[in-house]
């Protein structure tokens, strides 16, 4: 009777426990190149997958065109993530509408754990233009700050 009791207190407390089945992924960066805040929620149970993602780009970088001097971002763009108890990884990919042609390419790497209160990493922004009939890209790389939660 005693091993019945325990079983049952311990499923009863198991049950009032909050399940951990949805959180929500943050990551920033803030320096002379660039400034940026991306992220989403994200169900556990699904593998990890991100919902409602969406960000803000600043660029500060010289000669960059104007209209990609302030982008924002939805989840169209996020091409690519992983998340699992150690790693963060995004990609998001953004196309200029017309001409002339241009993209910009944030992947974000992250690590931590799930005692970390932020995430450490960095980011790799690649940005390409058509500048007189020739498509042109460049690089801007930095740190990145990631908060997780659930």
């Amino acid at each position: 009777m005693p091993r019945r009791l325990i079983a049952l207190t311990a499923l009863a407390l198991l049950s009032a426990m909050p399940a951990h089945a949805s959180g929500g992924i943050s990551c920033t960066a803030d320096d002379r190149a660039s400034k940026f805040t991306i992220g989403s929620p994200i169900g556990r149970s699904t593998g990890g997958a991100f919902f409602q993602f969406e960000g803000t780009l600043e660029l500060r970088a010289a000669n960059v065109a104007e209209d990609f001097r302030k982008v924002s971002f939805i989840k169209e763009h996020l091409t690519q993530s992983w998340f699992d108890a150690r790693d963060l990884k995004m990609h998001v990919h953004f196309e200029r509408e017309g001409e002339p042609h241009g993209t910009i390419d944030l992947t974000v790497e992250a690590r931590g754990n799930a005692d970390a209160g932020t995430w450490r990493g960095r980011y790799v922004l690649s940005i390409g233009e058509t500048v007189d009939g020739e498509f042109r890209s460049r690089r801007i790389t930095g740190r990145v700050a990631c908060s997780v939660e659930g």
